[in-house]
């Protein structure tokens, strides 16, 4: 019993188990840096919109490596297909990239939805929207990993 309690205790002074859950979605690394370098506000935000835009074409480059990436490791034909040119790649890739699409509309919706919660009326507060895009990106990278289509 005593175990189990130390085993406890110890799980909840891990700092890992708070990473996630508790960081800020408006919060990142990225707005710290360009904030600490940047004395004026327009340059701190210019900073962050690069790094933003940076952050989105990572993510669009990522979505192009992954479609080529499914479509030559899975070149097999489509059971029962009425087209015999047709592959699995095809298939799948045209699964992921609706699937990819539908969540950079998320993404921009989401974080506009950020972007206004410092008041009534503020729906472009860029800085918030920014930080944003950039860790949802870095969320939805590693989602793409998990498929593991660069493996052989």
């Amino acid at each position: 019993m005593k175990k189990i309690v130390l085993a406890i205790i110890f799980m909840t002074l891990v700092p890992s188990a708070y990473s996630a859950e508790k960081s800020d979605i408006i919060a990142g690394p990225e707005t710290d840096n360009c904030w600490r370098s940047n004395a004026d506000r327009g340059k701190a935000s210019e900073c962050l919109h690069a790094l933003s835009d940076k952050s989105n074409k990572s993510m669009d480059e990522l979505i192009t490596k992954t479609i080529n990436q499914i479509k030559e490791n899975n070149t097999g034909p489509v059971y029962k297909s009425k087209h015999p040119q047709l592959t699995i790649g095809d298939v799948f890739s045209k699964f992921f990239l609706d699937s990819q699409n539908s969540w950079k509309e998320y993404r921009k919706n989401f974080c506009l939805g950020v972007g206004s919660q410092i008041g009534e009326d503020t729906y472009d507060y860029w800085p918030y929207i920014y930080q944003c895009q950039i860790n949802l990106n870095k969320r939805h990278a590693e989602e793409i990993k998990m498929l593991h289509v660069d493996e052989e």
